[in-house]
């Protein structure tokens, strides 16, 4: 799906705005201003501003809504020495420039421009930067294409190539070719702004910069297409390019993927393809594709790439025209995986939908992004634009979907730093991700809708899109508001909150939620608390720790009760257990989860470990703290037996630390015969407390002891709760497989 901001594609996006409002899924707007507070806070607030559009700046000049911005990208520096840390951003700006004079002192005028073809105007592609962890922004340079293009001077015709879109930034992780490792590469597409000429071309082009972002050159084009007319019709004779995204392949050459609609003659209504460069991005090889589905329907576009910490990769893209989804343009996010970045299995194919195991799943614009945190592989997090219930039909859209598993298996909500709404417009339109050096931070850049007078007319309203980025915090521990301790309070079930549930009707003089966290160390924490507020004004809950005095925490007002913001408060926690008690105080609003976290540590992250054929839990038996406990399978209790902490250990291992009672999971006497029950003890240093965990294809584990090489089973491939675990030689059967499940368990 396409998102440009011309005059004809303007258009369209009124059309689905009409569209999606019959479907009563838009929601009021939101407005919201810059973080505050320290670096690391920019999680509340909805993120902190990057850009606002001037008034005037994106004018719609056939009456629909103005758009400003979208495709926010994002780079936390990681290959660039001293500068490692330091934030760039980019997106998409819709505004015109006139020149007053040839390339200097520019001067937004977007309505003159409009008005009158004839003007020297231009768009560019700026750049932006933070030095404190993105709580503040400063724009450092931009591109502007069209002085690489010129053209006619003084002249708007099919030879000045001054129009941008669809940008994309990029850091190399190695030297490739004659550029170094930490240079950054920027693609996007270029167009004429006599874009509807059937003469007319879109071209991928390629910049670098040395120096942090602070200046440009051109590299290369990487191709050529027809005019940048969306029609994703059947019918279409289109030949457009578009959305160009960079990855580094196994090989060491640059790969540019793309969309490409000048393969019809094939049947291929849209390709996602590549070409690939082997001397830096000065030159590129034969087109190939990575899906290209020949039954003229199906639309594959808006890839990206990452590679995964086995070597592999993974892409993910939406699928416009998808048949068996609700709604006939739902664009839901399809992935697929290849083993060097250039062999990506059976073209024709789609690959595979990005879902939830109860079959939700996310729709346009994804990005994807493998961070190391998270799992004992890390884990694969994807943005996109909007949710998709089981039937397809558009359902929200205020999570990332996360797999622990390279991709393999079902996925998992991690609710966003930053919402909007999704089915609005452009709002939310092909977000960027990134991570920070140390993996404990996942920055989201998105655009968020933003409702303003017209200056000509203030009782009309324009749609504008400000930049916003918000941070989560990875090393957080998460714990849900429908498991904790409730009073007088209502289950909601609601597609976007996090394990599908939130606890509304906190509204009586004795309605509590109380939580119970567990702290590895005394000190000071920060907690999170995701919220919804409907009520249009401020609200807040009294927050007590451990019984002490309650405090006021305020919630600002979310745009419904549907849309969620985070509140946060800073407390001190004893060691092991503690209550936070969030309490009615007179005003109302809806609980969905709680973080907690100390922005310098990286605690192990936490899962429970489901047998495959049993669908029962490992857990210590009985809850017992005991050295030589056994260890074997239960249905879920909701009880910290059945929660594992996965630590890294010796070559490649991890330890299973219990979290009830700290103790490891290990085969004792380092037996290593088949048959010896599995049971827990303190820490001893012995291999066989450290256990290989290794993912397979259908998103389940195997899980060696060290020091025997036996596998962990359920003892017989029993179902029954109580059944024992033990280790046995491998099999193949399901009851040695185990899956690992965050989302929810706590």
């Amino acid at each position: 799906m396409k998102h440009t901001r011309e005059r004809a594609v303007r258009k369209r996006s009124r059309g689905l705005v009409a569209l999606v409002a019959t479907t009563a899924l838009i929601g009021s707007a939101l407005a919201v201003g810059a973080a505050t507070g320290p670096a690391f806070a920019v999680t509340t607030g909805n993120g902190a501003l990057v850009y606002a559009p001037p008034n005037g700046s994106s004018f719609n000049d056939e009456g629909g809504d103005a758009t400003g911005t979208a495709y926010a990208k994002i780079v936390a520096l990681k290959y660039s020495g001293a500068s490692n840390g330091t934030l760039i951003s980019t997106f998409d700006d819709a505004r015109l420039i006139k020149d007053v004079s040839p390339s200097t002192n520019p001067t937004t005028d977007t309505q003159a421009c409009l008005a009158n073809p004839a003007l020297a105007c231009h768009q560019e592609w700026p750049f932006f930067r933070s030095t404190d962890n993105g709580a503040t922004w400063q724009k450092i340079s931009s591109i502007n294409p069209g002085l690489q293009f010129p053209g006619t001077p003084g002249q708007e015709d099919s030879t000045q190539l001054d129009r941008t879109a669809q940008p994309f930034l990029y850091e190399l992780p190695q030297a490739v070719g004659t550029l170094a490792a930490g240079t950054l590469l920027f693609t996007g597409q270029v167009r004429p702004a006599d874009r509807d000429n059937p003469a007319s071309v879109t071209k991928l082009v390629v910049y670098k910069s040395t120096n942090q972002g602070t200046s440009w050159s051109y590299l290369s084009t990487v191709d050529t297409g027809g005019p940048a007319i969306y029609d994703p019709s059947p019918t279409s004779t289109t030949t457009t390019v578009w959305e160009p995204t960079l990855a580094v392949d196994a090989n060491g050459g640059l790969v540019t993927y793309f969309s490409d609609e000048r393969q019809k003659a094939n049947g291929v209504l849209q390709a996602v393809s590549y070409r690939r460069s082997t001397d830096g991005g000065l030159t590129w090889g034969t087109l190939a594709n990575v899906s290209a589905p020949t039954d003229s329907t199906h639309r594959p576009g808006m890839i990206t790439v990452d590679k995964l910490p086995d070597g592999t990769y993974i892409a993910t893209y939406e699928v416009v025209n998808a048949t068996g989804y609700a709604f006939s343009n739902a664009s839901p996010v399809f992935f697929k995986k290849s083993v060097d970045g250039l062999n990506w299995g059976t073209t024709s194919s789609l690959g595979t939908p990005v879902e939830l195991a109860d079959g939700r799943g996310i729709g346009s614009s994804p990005t994807v992004k493998w961070v190391p945190a998270g799992g004992p592989k890390g884990m694969v997090v994807v943005a996109s634009k909007w949710g998709l219930d089981a039937a397809g039909n558009l359902d929200g859209g205020q999570n990332f979907f996360v797999n622990y598993n390279l991709g393999a298996g079902p996925w998992e909500r991690l609710p966003f730093a930053v919402t909007f709404n999704g089915p609005s417009s452009i709002t939310g339109f092909a977000q960027g991700i990134d991570y920070s050096p140390d993996g404990r931070t996942l920055y989201q850049a998105t655009n968020v809708e933003n409702y303003r007078p017209n200056p000509s007319n203030p009782s009309e309203t324009y749609l504008y899109n400000d930049i916003r980025v918000g941070t989560v915090p990875l090393n957080a521990t998460t714990y849900e508001a429908e498991k904790a301790a409730l009073v007088n309070t209502t289950l909601v079930t609601h597609g976007d909150a996090s394990n599908g549930s939130k606890v509304g009707n906190i509204n009586f003089s004795n309605s509590t939620v109380t939580f119970t966290v567990k702290a590895p160390t005394a000190g000071s924490y920060t907690v999170n608390v995701r919220y919804a507020n409907g009520t249009g004004a401020t609200s807040s809950h009294a927050v007590s720790v451990n019984g002490g005095t309650a405090t006021s925490l305020s919630y600002p007002p979310t745009a419904d009760w549907g849309r969620y913001l985070w509140a946060q408060l800073t407390t001190t926690l004893n060691a092991g257990n503690n209550t936070i008690r969030f309490g009615y105080s007179g005003t109302y609003a809806e609980l969905d989860q709680i973080q907690v976290y100390q922005s310098s540590t990286t605690p192990a992250p936490e899962f429970q470990i489901k047998n495959r054929n049993s669908g029962k839990l490992l857990e210590i038996a009985s809850a017992a703290v005991t050295d030589g406990a056994p260890a074997g399978q239960w249905g879920p209790t909701a009880n910290p037996t059945q929660i594992w902490q996965v630590l890294p250990a010796a070559s490649g291992t991890h330890q299973l630390v219990n979290k009830n009672s700290l103790k490891l999971l290990e085969i004792p006497g380092a037996a290593t015969a088949d048959g010896i029950d599995a049971a827990q003890w303190g820490p001893t240093g012995n291999a066989t407390q450290r256990w290989t965990l290794t993912p397979d294809s259908s998103g389940f584990w195997t899980i060696k002891n060290a020091n025997s090489d036996k596998l962990l089973e359920i003892d017989s491939c029993l179902t029954t709760d109580g059944a024992v675990a033990q280790q046995w030689g491998p099999t193949g059967a399901a009851c040695q497989q185990w899956q690992l499940v965050k989302e929810g368990i706590q």
